[in-house]
């Protein structure tokens, strides 16, 4: 793998937004602590580069500058680096995913040449930039000229507070194995704003807002055509909280690519641990471990407490219990 620097740039003017963008929040974080945590899971470093006047609760990098353009965040990241691959993300690009961030540094590329951030610039391109910035160019396109596909759903940013509003907007949730033992859990993102579709064995009756489909996950057609169908029917699914045993090793991948971009992907597991290799790039992948409490099994409540913490607390691995060996095969 690519050694990676991941370069936050919080410098932004946020002439639009109306107050600093850096520390707005988004799902119970600011947008700084947001971005240098995903650049964290994704980079082996990071900086946090913008202007040293700007009130952040960890250390930034001042740019140098007294302009908030971007380029001079990218050449002030590149000239700190560790490695010769630098991740940039702006600070106002809340759906971007770990894998996501981590194949745009693995390729050195950019989405798109039209569409410079966020993207991967290697510390050659040092002297264009600042050939460029020096003759007074400030746009980054056409810096890099290597492109790395995705969606753009994945890059929106907020610009407005309202723009934000809106990404934060609960949305469509998934509960695989939802009528059983995270049947309060999808009763509480039910309470919390969210659509909720269950994919259970069994039919159950949740409650209002809840709609229950009674599919068989390890059939993979009749699972696509729940997906589809709940996609149709509910708005596109941004969260989804899954139980699934080992006889339905398809079943996560099929939900995973069923999900929006920008999408958590939260794999609950007992006993034996078997993770997703591989998760697609627009989806964040999270694994919830469930142990034991005191010498006893989880009660119901106790699963869908810890589920939903590590819901709200969005960790790539999150343990409910006491777990002697948090990962098996």
């Amino acid at each position: 793998m690519t050694p990676l620097t991941g370069v936050l740039l919080v410098g932004g003017a946020s002439e639009r937004f109306g107050a600093p963008k850096a520390l707005a929040r988004f799902r119970g974080e600011t947008l700084a602590e947001r971005g240098r945590r995903l650049l964290a899971e994704a980079c082996d470093e990071v900086l946090v580069v913008g202007k040293q006047s700007d009130v952040l609760p960890f250390d930034v990098l001042d740019d140098g500058t007294t302009s908030r353009a971007p380029a001079h965040g990218v050449i002030a990241g590149l000239r700190a680096a560790r490695h010769d691959v630098a991740v940039v993300l702006p600070v106002d690009v809340p759906l971007m995913t770990p894998a996501a961030l981590r194949a745009l540094g693995e390729a050195a590329a950019v989405p798109s040449s039209r569409i410079p951030l966020p993207g991967a610039y290697q510390r050659a391109l040092l002297p264009v930039l600042e050939a460029r910035v020096a003759a007074g160019e400030l746009s980054l396109r056409g810096v890099n000229p290597t492109t790395f596909w995705l969606g753009e759903e994945l890059l929106v940013d907020a610009d407005t507070p309202e723009a934000l509003l809106e990404l934060e907007r609960p949305g469509h949730a998934l509960v695989v194995g939802g009528t059983g033992m995270l049947a309060r859990a999808a009763r509480e993102l039910r309470d919390r704003g969210h659509v909720v579709t269950c994919i259970a064995h069994r039919s159950a009756n949740l409650g209002q807002g809840i709609t229950v489909d009674p599919a068989d996950y390890r059939d993979t057609l009749r699972l696509r055509d729940a997906l589809a169908n709940a996609t149709m029917s509910r708005g596109p699914i941004e969260l989804a909280v899954c139980w699934i045993h080992t006889d339905a090793p398809q079943a996560p991948r099929v939900v995973a690519e069923a999900l929006a971009p920008g999408a958590r992907l939260v794999q609950v597991f007992g006993t034996r641990v078997w993770p997703l290799a591989a998760p697609p790039l627009h989806v964040a992948y999270r694994q919830v471990l469930l142990g034991s409490t005191e010498g006893r099994w989880l009660t119901h409540e106790e699963i869908s407490s810890g589920v939903l913490n590590a819901v709200d607390t969005d960790r790539p691995l999150a343990v409910v219990g006491e777990r002697k060996e948090q990962v098996s095969d």
